[in-house]
């Protein structure tokens, strides 16, 4: 099970219903949504579209524009106090300006409505985009980060390799972390989530023991405190938040 499927389980097992209406925020293909309505749950996305991740063109051209739309900045093109559920699934990482973003989300959310989070913190092990662990860390625009990513993919580590060389990958890597992900601490995170949300509610362990499938025994019999330091150090941060009703 990936990040996809477990979002939609989750919504399926939690908020399905005839008047459930679902956001999956920075939707990219539209993957999650197209799920979801071909299960009859209404369901609708947004995206900027960004250079670094368009899937414009990848998006069902019958959601294109309607039930899937572009935004405009970091406004949200929906109504206000109109969805039950917004899930964002590995996008705040990307998000320059955290307050406006979280301010728009409990905007289109109804009064008691859930925002689902699945993303990575500063805290994380390994660098998500590119597979180089701890890569996150350096400070932007330091040469040790692409002398420190080229050590380490001379030694097999990384990946969308692309048939380029080392020092060439490294910079770009490095370039495109630069200009796109904006990690924060965990501590940050709370905090400007306590600022719009309350009853933030950590998952990592549902969300562990949905990623094992069949294979869950193999975790029971750890702690969940411990399942979830697995999966933040890991993986990231699955949570949930609901606007004050």
């Amino acid at each position: 099970m990936n990040n996809y499927d477990f979002c939609i389980q989750w919504i399926l097992d939690h908020l399905q219903g005839e008047q459930t209406r679902v956001l999956d925020y920075g939707c990219g293909a539209g993957r999650i949504v197209a799920e979801l309505r071909r299960r009859e749950i209404d369901s609708y996305g947004c995206d900027i579209f960004y250079e670094a991740s368009d899937y414009a063109a990848s998006v069902d051209r019958s959601l294109f524009g309607t039930a899937i739309r572009p935004m405009e900045g970091d406004i949200i093109p929906f109504e206000s106090a109109s969805f039950d559920l917004v899930v964002n699934n590995q996008v705040m990482e990307h998000v320059e300006d955290l307050d406006v973003v979280l301010a728009e989300i409990k905007r289109v959310l109804k009064p008691g409505g859930t925002v689902i989070n699945l993303f990575p913190h500063k805290g994380v092990w390994r660098e998500g985009h590119c597979g180089v662990p701890f890569l996150h860390w350096f400070p932007k625009g330091s040469r040790s980060r692409v002398y420190y990513a080229a050590a380490l993919r001379s030694l097999g580590a990384g990946y969308n390799k692309r048939d380029v060389g080392i020092v060439r990958w490294s910079e770009d890597t490095c370039a495109w972390l630069d200009k796109w992900t904006h990690y924060r601490t965990r501590k940050e995170i709370h905090t400007m989530y306590t600022h719009y949300f309350c009853d933030i509610r950590h998952i990592e362990d549902d969300w562990l023991q949905a990623r094992l499938g069949q294979r869950k025994t193999m975790a029971a019999w750890l702690p969940t405190m411990t399942q979830k330091l697995v999966v933040t150090k890991m993986c990231g941060l699955i949570f949930l938040a609901r606007k004050p009703a």
